[in-house]
């Protein structure tokens, strides 16, 4: 994966790539001045403004603790927004499972555009929800990516550029 401006060299396009009518009409519905979005950026961990797109066919791993799609994470959260971690990292899965005992593979349909955290192992928590939704319409992004060394977290914002294809139990 690269950053936004790197030379191209991997199936990751730049981020701006793809941007659609419906984002730069959602932009402008938003009115916010642009002291007042540095501001939300900075209060949630994305000051940088790194964006960074995966490429339909991306895989990820996604657990909840009923164990079914769509149920509910760690905090209790459910709705459109899921959290999902690299297909390398089946022991975060294995934590956002609890009992339930299984996780589902997941699997892109689109390419994903992402805002990147600017610190490794910052992440988003539910009650930011809000503030991410207005940088989203603002910059024109799916979600939010959190590094962890070798894997990552992805959080998307609604799940219709992604399909589980697999359901998995634990060893």
């Amino acid at each position: 994966m690269r950053a936004v401006g790197d030379e191209v060299t991997s199936p990751v396009r730049p981020a701006t790539a793809g941007q659609t009518v419906h984002h730069i009409h959602q932009a402008a519905l938003v009115g916010w001045e642009s002291k007042e979005l540095e501001e939300l950026a900075a209060s949630v961990g994305w000051e940088r403004k790194k964006m960074e797109e995966l490429p339909a066919g991306t895989k990820f791993n996604h657990a909840n603790r009923d164990g079914v799609w769509g149920g509910s994470g760690q905090s209790g959260h459910t709705g459109e927004a899921i959290w999902m971690t690299s297909e390398n990292d089946v022991n975060a899965a294995r934590g956002y499972a609890g009992s339930s005992g299984k996780y589902f593979v997941i699997v892109a349909q689109e390419p994903l555009k992402l805002a990147v955290m600017d610190e490794q192992g910052d992440q988003v928590h539910p009650d930011e929800l809000g503030a991410w939704a207005t940088l989203a319409q603002r910059y024109g992004f799916d979600g939010v990516k959190t590094e962890y060394g070798s894997s990552y977290e992805v959080i998307l914002f609604n799940r219709s550029k992604i399909a589980p294809v697999e359901e998995r139990g634990f060893d």
